[in-house]
C-alpha cells in the first residue's frame, strides 16, 4: 500500500487524473476498462474533468462503469450516475456506448444481475472475477466503500461482480461492487479529502487485522495493487 499526500483537494484531484493517465499508458490495449464512484469527493474529480480534461485524456478509449449506485431514476440528486452526466460526461468525448451506468430505475436483484453479466462478458477475467483496469473508490466516515457497509462481510466475498445491498440507517437500496473484483483490480485506488475522514483512514490503512472490520480496510490489505490519493486534512491522524 503506497499513500500519496497532497496539499489541497484540487491537488489531490488533480494527482488522480494523473495516476489515471498514467495507468491508461501502462495498459496498451483500445479498451480501458474504469469503474468510478459517486459522492462529493468524486463531484470534485469530475469537475476537474470536465474544466482541464474534456480532451486532454484519451477518452475515446475508456469504457466507464459505476462502482455502486443507489437504486433511484438517473434523474434524482442521489444518483451517483446523473452526477456524473450532469458534471461531465455532457463534456466530454467518450462514445455513448461505452457508458455503462448502472440502472438504478429497475428492480435491485435482476439489475444486480444484469450488470454483473455485462461486466464479465466485457472485462478481463481473473480467476473468475472481472480485473479492471483502475478502480477509483472513496470511503465514507463508516469505513464502507462502494456501498459495502459495516456488518454486510459476506458481500466481501460475494460470488457475483455485484451485488444488492442496504444502507444500514435510510435501508435505501444500492447495488454494489463486491469485494472480489475491488481486491483484483490492476488499480485499486482510493482517493479520501477532508478532515471528516481523518479517523476512519487511519483505522481502514492500519496494517493489523482490526481493519478488516471496515470493507474499506479489507480492502485495502487485500488488493493486489492499492494506492491512496489523500489531502492534508484527511492525513491528519496517519503515523
Amino acid at each position: 500500500m503506497k499513500i500519496h499526500t497532497f496539499d489541497t483537494p484540487k491537488e489531490t484531484a488533480r494527482a488522480v487524473t494523473h495516476q489515471l493517465l498514467k495507468q491508461l499508458n501502462t495498459v496498451r490495449k483500445d479498451a480501458f476498462n474504469l469503474a468510478i464512484s459517486g459522492g462529493q469527493t468524486s463531484k470534485l474529480l469530475f469537475q476537474l474533468w470536465a474544466e482541464l480534461y474534456p480532451q486532454s485524456l484519451p477518452w475515446q478509449r475508456v469504457h466507464l462503469y459505476w462502482v455502486d449506485e443507489r437504486c433511484v431514476p438517473p434523474t434524482e440528486g442521489d444518483s451517483n450516475y446523473g452526477l456524473a452526466k450532469r458534471i461531465f460526461l455532457n463534456r466530454i468525448k467518450i462514445p455513448h456506448d461505452q457508458i455503462h451506468r448502472i440502472m438504478g430505475e429497475a428492480n435491485p436483484d435482476h439489475e444486480a444481475q444484469r450488470y454483473s453479466e455485462l461486466v464479465k462478458k466485457n472485462v478481463t477475467d481473473n480467476d473468475g472475477f472481472p480485473q479492471f483496469d483502475m478502480l477509483i473508490l472513496g470511503i465514507g466516515t463508516d469505513g464502507h466503500t462502494s456501498s459495502v457497509f459495516p456488518g454486510q462481510k459476506d458481500l466481501l466475498s460475494y460470488p457475483a461482480p455485484y451485488a444488492v445491498s442496504a444502507h444500514p440507517e435510510t435501508h435505501q437500496y444500492r447495488i454494489a461492487l463486491t469485494g472480489q473484483p475491488m481486491i483484483r483490480a490492476s488499480l485499486t485506488l482510493f482517493h479520501v479529502i477532508g478532515a471528516e475522514k481523518a479517523e476512519i483512514l487511519a483505522a481502514v490503512t492500519d496494517p493489523s487485522a482490526t481493519a478488516d472490520q471496515y470493507p474499506a480496510g479489507y480492502v485495502t490489505r487485500n488488493a493486489d495493487n492499492v494506492v491512496y490519493f489523500i489531502d492534508k486534512a484527511a492525513a491528519k491522524f496517519l503515523k
